[in-house]
């Protein structure tokens, strides 16, 4: 039993000292709009890599690998133009 229990410490340990990936924030998509956030992998936006959308009734799609440089679009729902940041 204490055999376990060392590993598991040992585990745990090792897996809270490993370093992560740094996490990139997603913009929040606002009521009664539809988001895209694209990621592409060149300063250029030339290659995609993968994207995030979330539709006007709130369904999210995620493709491809979301990592790179991001570019963050909306739309409003009611057809207004779209906003890019």
């Amino acid at each position: 039993m204490r055999r376990i229990l060392v590993a598991v410490a040992l585990m745990v340990g090792a897996v809270a000292l490993t370093p992560g990936s740094p996490a990139q924030a997603l913009y929040q998509c606002p009521q009664n709009y539809m988001c895209l956030h694209t990621w592409y992998a060149d300063q250029a936006h030339t290659v995609w890599r993968g994207s995030f959308s979330i539709n006007c009734e709130g369904t999210s799609l995620r493709l491809g690998q979301q990592n790179g440089y991001l570019v963050y679009s909306q739309q409003p729902c009611n057809g207004g133009p779209p906003i890019e940041d």
